[in-house]
């Protein structure tokens, strides 16, 4: 049985081929993406593979990314078929064009989902329970994503939230919603993810690094993990963690990136992967943990595609033996 559970979007990315703007490249391939489908992912790779509340098309993008989640050994249970085209994320070349990520399709599909259908038989059965910030940008994911915080807090799983903040895709109108919606689940949580961009949209904080992480901690976790891209990641923690109230740092590695995209979500995958092991008879140790998420980020943009090439824990563990 799943000891976490995923939930959120599951949708294709379409990588650009050479050229420096999306006018000029010369054509995309396509791969299985979506943060939290990558997270979903990156766990399975790493050994603790979850459960995973996603919404598919009804297309053939949707049968290639249902398969591609049986064959990384998901479970099936939590997934949801929709009427309607797979949404498709559209990859900007690196440093070009300003946005990273241009969304096309139906947004009702991947974020859509529905109030009142939290996957309860999967909730009352695991420990730890993460959500990705996007499925926030569509009213019904919004309130459904809401639902499934509140009430895995109520049954003292340990809640992650990746923040995410997407802000094309945020309706006219409805930007204080969403933020609203983020400002409430950061309070339900005890692990927040963030960059320093997700936190200056949203309007939670104007500070960078382990200040950052120490403002999102007044908001309501006892640990916020701030991602600095190249740089590694700094994660501040209250006393309330149970590792104590700390900062840990680590630089990252420098390996020769030819595809960062989903570095972050393997970050992530490597990082709960460690604080969510059934196994551990103590508190995590956060500085190892930490580690192992950069070396899990490092591997992962050697190879293009964000899901495609996240690691595996034997990988991750030989690259760290590498280095130590």
């Amino acid at each position: 049985m799943a000891e976490i559970l995923v939930a959120g979007e599951t949708l294709i990315d379409f990588l650009p081929g050479p050229g420096e703007t999306l006018r000029d490249v010369d054509g995309f391939s396509h791969r299985p993406g979506g943060a939290p489908a990558n997270v979903a992912v990156g766990l399975s790779r790493l050994g603790a593979a979850p459960a995973f509340w996603t919404r598919l098309g009804g297309d053939p993008f949707g049968d290639l990314l249902r398969e591609t989640l049986v064959d990384e050994g998901v479970p099936t249970a939590a997934f949801e078929r929709a009427d309607g085209n797979t949404t498709l994320a559209v990859v900007s070349p690196p440093g070009v064009d300003g946005r990273r990520f241009r969304f096309y399709g139906s947004r009702d599909v991947a974020f859509g989902f529905e109030p009142g259908s939290v996957p309860a038989d999967e909730l009352a059965a695991v420990s730890w329970v993460h959500l990705g910030g996007v499925a926030l940008t569509h009213p019904d994911g919004r309130a459904a994503m809401r639902e499934l915080a509140a009430a895995a807090a109520e049954r003292n799983c340990a809640v992650s939230f990746d923040i995410n903040y997407r802000e094309d895709l945020v309706p006219d109108g409805e930007r204080e919603s969403v933020v609203d919606a983020v400002r409430e689940i950061v309070a339900d949580s005890d692990v927040v993810f963030a960059s320093d961009e997700d936190v200056a949209a949203t309007g939670l904080s104007s500070k960078e690094g382990e200040a950052l992480g120490r403002d999102l901690l007044d908001l309501g976790p006892h640990t916020a993990v701030v991602t600095l891209g190249e740089s590694g990641a700094v994660v501040a923690s209250s006393a309330a963690a149970p590792w104590g109230e700390r900062t840990a740092r680590h630089g990252g590695f420098a390996v020769e990136a030819v595809d960062a995209t989903g570095a972050g979500d393997a970050f992530t995958a490597g990082l709960i992967a460690r604080l969510a092991a059934d196994d551990a008879a103590a508190a995590p140790d956060l500085d190892d943990a930490v580690a192992f998420a950069n070396a899990t980020a490092a591997l992962s943009v050697r190879e293009r595609g964000g899901m495609t090439a996240l690691p595996s824990r034997e990988g991750v563990e030989s690259f760290l033996d590498e280095r130590r």
